[in-house]
């Protein structure tokens, strides 16, 4: 495994424990993984509508 695959699943990793973390403290998160989806669209759109603009 390269060191660029193991950085990735470290990545990964991390944000699956924030994400649990979040969930045990009743915080709704909204997230898409599906792209070109209608969903992943706007949460990901910076210029206009996105969610994680700015």
């Amino acid at each position: 495994m390269s060191e660029y695959e193991r950085q990735i699943l470290e990545t990964e990793k991390f944000y699956d424990e924030a994400i649990r973390a979040a969930e045990q403290e009743d915080i709704e998160i909204l997230s898409s993984v599906v792209p070109g989806s209608r969903l992943h669209e706007i949460i990901h759109n910076p210029i206009d509508s996105g969610i994680d603009e700015g």
